[in-house]
């Protein structure tokens, strides 16, 4: 199991990507598994880094690797409380002028993931994928 502490995280999400993408559980996946874990773990990274903490705030993000015959990726930060799981899915058939921004990435998440599970605990956001692997 790899333990991963962030602190702070404002500007840094390729470095938070990449260093789980190089976690031994991550990185002896098999390239497809890789590739929509890494799809996954972007938008998550990306969403904790810019919009968890205030303007010149602090912060850090907690990840958590473990692998057997799946990979679990669980995050953790002490942002404000945000459970991407209650945004509604984008509409996909609207045509892309008419579509609101945001939402696709959470929507390609939870489609891509076996399980996406999100929880406040101790003032914490906790956000964990699963992903069985083959």
């Amino acid at each position: 199991m790899s333990k991963l502490h962030f602190q702070p995280i404002k500007g840094l999400a390729r470095q938070i990507l990449r260093a789980i993408l190089q976690s031994p559980e991550v990185s002896s996946c098999r390239l497809k598994e890789v590739l929509t874990i890494r799809l996954a773990c972007e938008e998550i990274v990306m969403n904790v880094t810019s919009y968890a903490y205030p303007e010149g705030s602090d912060g850090y993000l907690d990840v958590e690797i473990q692998k057997d015959n799946r990979i679990i990726i669980c995050f953790r930060d002490g942002g404000k409380p945000f459970n991407p799981l209650e945004q509604s899915n984008p509409d996909t058939k609207q045509s892309w002028d008419l579509r609101h921004i945001g939402g696709l990435g959470i929507f390609l998440l939870r489609r891509k993931m076996d399980d996406v599970r999100y929880s406040y605990e101790d003032n914490q956001n906790v956000l964990t994928i699963e992903k069985n692997l083959l």
